[in-house]
């Protein structure tokens, strides 16, 4: 049997199971919350066409399914990737979930959901590191992860009035102007290894932990959803996010000048 072969029966059955356990729990949540079955299928339609475009990135893509330093690729998604692919598939879900609270009472549901999704982000990056799996698709999907669960929640966060405008544009400066400076190096120099700092990760984590905290806020959860500690916590992950800018203005500058 063929690496891509076996391989790519790997991805299709992760992505099978992803797809078919958020359809479970939005059905069991549309059930338990009474909401108009029609109301489903718009859901269901956008995480259906979310995961099939994921699978044919990710088929695409099979080759950099390679662990570091060795000649060549997996036979099979290994554990952390699986994680950031769960990540990545999980946003639609995430984003309905947060669209439903307006009307529905889904604390129960959506809080947890949202902050198993966010710990995977801590999860998969030491499960690559102590079992020695870091892989290059791992690298740049856990990148894309992090940029597109954070962008989407801070958008939609944004219109409803979770987080205030100012909040959200100094993270939009951190995480567009950052993408938009690999994007730069990437065309100057060809291809660019994507690099994972600890204040990179840090100010990501530190957004999804506060993320946590204004949807706590929102349902009324004592003292993780207190006004007054959100807010404050709010002023330290705005620091936080500053100082990850001007690390990754650094490292942007010193990418670029290696370029010139």
């Amino acid at each position: 049997m063929s690496w891509r072969f076996s391989l790519g029966r790997s991805i299709l059955r992760y992505l099978a199971a992803f797809f078919l356990a958020q359809v479970v729990l939005l059905v069991a949540v549309f059930a338990a919350y009474r909401i108009q079955w029609y109301r489903l299928w718009a859901p269901l339609a956008v995480i259906a066409a979310c995961h099939a475009g994921l699978a044919a990135f990710l088929l695409w893509r099979r080759p950099d399914f390679k662990v570091e330093g060795a000649e060549s690729p997996l036979e099979k998604v290994n554990p952390p990737n699986a994680l950031t692919i769960g990540r990545i598939s999980s946003i639609p879900s995430i984003l309905f979930l947060v669209l439903l609270a307006r009307d529905y009472p889904v604390l129960p549901v959506a809080l947890p959901f949202l902050c198993l999704v966010f710990a995977t982000d801590l999860a998969d990056g030491i499960l690559a590191r102590r079992g020695g799996g870091i892989t290059f698709v791992g690298r740049y999907l856990d990148s894309s992860s992090d940029y597109l669960l954070i962008i989407a929640v801070s958008i939609l966060y944004l219109l409803e009035g979770l987080i205030p405008a100012w909040f959200f544009w100094l993270l939009m400066a951190r995480l567009v102007l950052f993408a938009a400076g690999m994007a730069w190096a990437t065309l100057r120099q060809g291809a660019v290894k994507p690099v994972v700092t600890f204040l990179g990760k840090a100010s990501i984590f530190a957004v999804m932990v506060l993320y946590a905290m204004e949807a706590a806020e929102r349902f009324g959860v004592p003292w993780v959803g207190d006004p007054r500690v959100v807010r404050i916590f709010e002023y330290i992950v705005a620091g936080v996010v500053v100082v990850s800018l001007a690390d990754k203005a650094v490292f942007l500058r010193r990418l670029l000048g290696r370029s010139v």
